[in-house]
């Protein structure tokens, strides 16, 4: 019971992300439309809407941001395992727990340091030195929010893991912390109604 509500919570969390990914793809797809009318206009018109290179490298790096915790999720981060692949199982499982430790503890302080960077910014009402002068707070708010996102959707993992332990299935949940193939990644997209047709699960998925 306890591993049906942690997978529902986890594939939940999979589908908040991906519709966040979503909404970070189409801000970058009107930012390049409003960069390059804004480029014709002061090619042609000598004319300008002003602003526009802060507004995009906010989109940018909330955007950024943003889409952390789908990464996470789907272990797109990317890792150099060309040492690791020369151990054996046990020794790479360990450096995977050791890899995930390091990751959520390192986003952890940052997320820390960036919510705290956006209160300090809302309470002082600090506005950006440009033109513009932007309250710093709405973009370093939302900046804050991807990185919080991001600890919740590793911490997430955590918890997943650790009902695959439980409930014995230990090659699932070292290929949970483990780096993801691209390639197989990339097949396992072809071969998913095939998979499905035939009852069989994905990797790290619990019954």
């Amino acid at each position: 019971m306890l591993d049906r509500i942690l997978l529902r919570g986890h594939g939940t969390l999979e589908r908040g992300a991906r519709i966040l990914v979503w909404a970070c793809g189409g801000a970058l797809i009107v930012m390049s439309f409003v960069i390059t009318v804004e480029a014709l206009l002061r090619k042609y018109l000598s004319q300008s809407f002003g602003g526009v290179d802060e507004i995009t490298a906010y989109v940018f790096a909330v955007t950024t941001t943003l889409a952390f915790p789908l990464a996470i999720l789907q272990r797109a981060n990317i890792r150099i395992d060309i040492l690791r692949n020369f151990f054996p199982a046990s020794v790479r499982a360990g450096m995977d727990v050791l890899s995930w430790v390091s990751f959520t503890f390192v986003f952890g302080l940052i997320a820390y340091r960036a919510c705290g960077l956006a209160w300090e910014s809302w309470q002082e009402g600090a506005r950006s030195i440009t033109p513009l002068r932007s309250y710093l707070a709405i973009p370093q708010g939302l900046w804050a929010l991807g990185l919080v996102a991001a600890l919740i959707a590793s911490l997430s993992v955590a918890v997943r893991f650790i009902g695959l332990v439980r409930a014995g299935k230990t090659q699932d949940a070292a290929a949970l912390l483990s780096p993801a193939d691209e390639v197989e990644q990339e097949l396992s997209h072809i071969s998913a109604p095939a998979a499905t047709s035939t009852g069989s699960r994905a990797i790290g998925e619990m019954s």
